[in-house]
């Protein structure tokens, strides 16, 4: 089976996987899901999952073979402004984002939903007339370039954008690579990318490698705890394999590693079984879910 082929089959998975995340259901745990998307359609707004939502969806059905549980979830919405989505998720507004948008707590659930013209990247490249085929194009990361619509027109199956397909690639091909590299935030990029690789047992392509020799010069073992605690409510890595990713990112990088690597450092989780089981599964995941 070719890639193009494995694309279509995991756009499919990545559909059905959708159906069941968005579906109604008696589980409590997914009423706030329900509550807030079906919030979205009362108010007939476009609206699509973003980024991240996308890939633990994705990732967690392909190695686990279990529902996705997002660590938070990513809403772009078209044709509403940010005082309407204010007035309409008012009671659940935890904080305004550093990028326009509002972060909603919904029991244990937390979303950001922002308007799709408040997207920083489409805002500083300044985009007129955006649309969601443009998200993909904003990411920092290939594996967080794609989006996928909230409520499928009637008939039809869930547009997918995902702009030149790399997300699919750096899924196929278990690597994580820049997308769009203008970041206000470098020293986030860095943490994030070097926890993904690890937790998600990905190869680093090597623009990363040479984004991550420059940024991550300049932060000490310090500094990658802190921004960790700040962004993910902990301390996933201690300062020591901080230290142990970047010798070997230098060393990537002083040798000119003209492909991607694998870090040898350890996940808190392990996604990623062997090579051959996770490609039969691509290739084999054709069936709806239920």
């Amino acid at each position: 089976m070719d890639e193009e082929q494995q694309i279509q089959l995991l756009k499919k998975l990545l559909r059905d996987e959708l159906a069941s995340f968005c579906r109604h259901a008696t589980k409590s745990w997914k009423k706030s899901i329900s509550d807030t998307i079906d919030e979205v359609r009362r108010q007939d707004w476009n609206a699509v999952f973003f980024g991240g939502t996308l890939r633990s969806l994705l990732i967690s059905r392909l190695s686990n073979n279990k529902p996705g549980r997002p660590r938070d979830i990513d809403i772009v919405i078209s044709g509403a402004s940010l005082d309407e989505l204010r007035n309409s998720f008012e009671p659940f507004i935890s904080r305004q984002t550093r990028f326009g948008g509002l972060q909603l707590k919904r029991v244990n659930w937390q979303f950001d939903v922002w308007p799709l013209g408040e997207t920083y990247a489409l805002k500083e490249s300044k985009v007129e007339s955006p649309t969601f085929s443009d998200l993909p194009m904003t990411t920092f990361f290939n594996i967080e370039a794609i989006a996928v619509e909230v409520w499928p027109q009637l008939g039809h199956p869930r547009k997918i954008f995902s702009g030149d397909d790399q997300f699919f690639r750096g899924i196929i091909n278990r690597t994580i690579e820049i997308n769009h590299e203008q970041n206000p935030f470098p020293e986030l990029c860095v943490v994030r990318a070097l926890v993904m690789a690890a937790n998600l047992h990905l190869k680093v392509g090597p623009r990363l490698l040479s984004y991550l020799w420059k940024h991550g010069e300049m932060m000490s073992p310090m500094d990658f705890e802190v921004i960790q605690e700040k962004h993910y409510g902990t301390v996933q890595w201690t300062r020591s394999l901080f230290e142990t990713a970047m010798a070997e990112v230098n060393s990537a990088v002083r040798y000119r590693v003209a492909e991607a690597i694998e870090l040898t450092l350890p996940g808190q989780m392990t996604l990623w079984p062997e090579d051959e089981i996770y490609q039969q599964r691509i290739r084999l995941r054709t069936m709806p879910l239920a």
